[in-house]
């Protein structure tokens, strides 16, 4: 049959009127004529067999009409079925209503005597990540994120897409402003829920946005591009992308893969954190650690800060990984201080993300506080380039908490461009000087001249130094030499789990071993002759 079909001509209503009296006389004339002069029932077989070969050559004689008939018939059952989901002002890709759809709806609606509503917007802000990778797969959790919205709207209210990967939900008819708000809300929160298929578990990241009806007249185009305006966020730069590559899909597909998987990562208990010690030479003591976020795939393995982190960042998973960092590194503090260390401090990193936040300050105060901690006990650690990317918050949120009585650090002091006029105002009471500094001091004067004018601006603030990322005694030497005793790298401890952190820093014999003079002969040794 598929091939009768395929081999379709076109035909007139003349050609179709001779095939059915070709049919009819060959098949089923015949079947009439034994029926009429045969004994009854003695040859009823025969002429079921008969009719069929009769049929059989008609459609065989007339192959070309029959095919054009049969192939007129699909062709219109397949219009009919098609006719709805393509019917005018619907999207082609997932058959739902288009901006002119809402264009049409809104002018009608628009009226000085509509009270104040709302339309909503709703975008599914990964759905380009995801097409990058595969557009067929991020094309049915598009559509199967619409089927979830229009499930949930129901028929109260309309719903349109105006833009590939952006929904308005307008809002008019019965309800005020604030139902409505509160609806949108509501929303956003039940469809974050995964999107799974046949290969695929999707977690939809929204953007919402909205905009306000007002009593005056105004054109529905505008409505729509306020709502949609209202989906840029504050603080967050533009920029280009860069062309994506056939080379760059597999990277792309891995990242946006591990980005899937950390959303499940908390839950699933493949984070951690260790911990790393900051060592005070002059009192040869450990002072305090460096909470390091770690995470352990199931079947990757050790997943590099490197790439998670910045991934945890764009995707705004951080705001929760922060909380449970928080958490968990003020729990472990609480079990140190209980075993006896009760002047060590936890530093804890912030990240540009969190510092976005509006209850960023009395989230931390509330979890040192249920922690049974002092603010004290806390160091907050920021990086100069974050720092710098929103300069007047950060003043503003890190003098609140100076004032509450935390302790505050810049990290990777001097591998950004802040302005020293700038520095000098922010309530820092620790500098830490980068790695790209300190690595190899004692062979780059450059670096040596860097380091020194940076201890000298710390002394000159009234804050501490400290040197992160030293890996050799010749580092911590040249160091020394300038006046520098905080020092934190692989040359004392690589991070490490809380129970070897608290195995380790029990003996008090393995940091004066570091710093004796027969370590510092040994490391001569090996420098010369490896």
């Amino acid at each position: 049959m598929k091939r009768l079909i395929s081999r379709t001509s076109d035909g007139s209503q003349k050609a179709e009127a001779l095939w059915f009296c070709a049919l009819f006389t060959l098949g089923f004339v015949p079947l009439a004529l034994i029926f009429a002069f045969a004994p009854s029932g003695v040859y009823l077989p025969a002429c079921y067999v008969l009719a069929a070969v009769c049929v059989g050559l008609a459609i065989f004689l007339f192959r070309d009409k029959s095919a054009y008939l049969a192939n007129k018939f699909f062709a219109s059952s397949a219009a009919k079925a098609g006719a709805e989901p393509k019917a005018a002002g619907q999207n082609s890709l997932t058959g739902f209503s288009g901006q002119e759809t809402l264009l049409s709806i809104l002018a009608e609606e628009l009226t000085p005597a509509l009270p104040p509503t709302l339309l909503g917007i709703i975008r599914i802000s990964n759905y380009d990540r995801m097409a990058a990778i595969d557009v067929a797969v991020a094309d049915r959790v598009l559509s199967a994120f619409h089927q979830r919205l229009q499930n949930a709207l129901g028929k109260t209210r309309r719903l349109a897409r105006v833009e590939r990967n952006c929904f308005a939900i307008w809002f008019g008819g019965p309800g005020d402003l604030h139902m409505a708000k509160a609806e949108l809300q509501a929303l956003s929160y039940a469809l974050t829920q995964q999107i799974r298929g046949d290969a695929f578990t999707i977690e939809p990241e929204l953007e919402v946005g909205s905009a306000a009806t007002s009593q005056q007249a105004e054109p529905p185009a505008e409505l729509i591009s306020r709502a949609l305006a209202s989906l840029a966020k504050p603080g967050v730069r533009g920029g280009v992308l860069d062309p994506v590559s056939e080379g760059s899909r597999t990277d792309l597909r891995r990242r946006f893969a591990l980005e899937q998987d950390l959303h499940r990562a908390i839950g699933n208990g493949e984070l951690a954190l260790h911990y790393q010690p900051f060592i005070d030479t002059s009192e040869m003591r450990v002072t305090g650690a460096e909470a390091l976020l770690r995470w352990s795939h199931p079947e990757l393995g050790a997943i590099s800060p490197g790439e998670f982190i910045p991934i945890l960042e764009e995707s705004g998973l951080m705001q929760d990984v922060g909380i449970w960092v928080l958490n968990t590194a003020c729990r472990q503090l609480r079990e140190w201080r209980g075993a006896g260390s009760s002047d060590f401090k936890m530093a804890i990193n912030l990240s540009a993300r969190q510092l976005q936040n509006p209850d960023l300050k009395n989230m931390i105060g509330r979890t040192v506080y249920n922690h049974g901690l002092s603010p004290s006990s806390i160091e907050l650690e920021l990086t100069e380039t974050a720092a710098m990317e929103d300069s007047a918050l950060t003043l503003e949120l890190f003098s609140s908490l100076r004032e509450a009585g935390f302790s505050l650090a810049i990290d990777d002091f001097g591998s950004g461009y802040s302005s020293l006029s700038y520095l000098k105002n922010l309530p820092f009471s620790k500098l830490k000087i980068d790695r790209e500094f300190v690595s190899y001091v004692d062979q780059s004067s450059a670096s040596r001249a860097i380091c020194k004018a940076l201890l000298e601006l710390a002394s000159g603030l009234g804050i501490s130094a400290i040197a992160e990322g030293v890996e050799r005694r010749e580092e911590v030497d040249a160091l020394a030499r300038m006046g520098c005793t905080s020092f934190q790298g692989y040359y004392f401890a690589k991070p490490m789990d809380a129970a070897s952190f608290a195995e380790m820093t029990s003996n008090s014999d393995w940091l004066a071993e570091l710093c004796s003079p027969a370590a510092a002969m040994s490391n001569e040794l090996k420098r010369r002759y490896s």
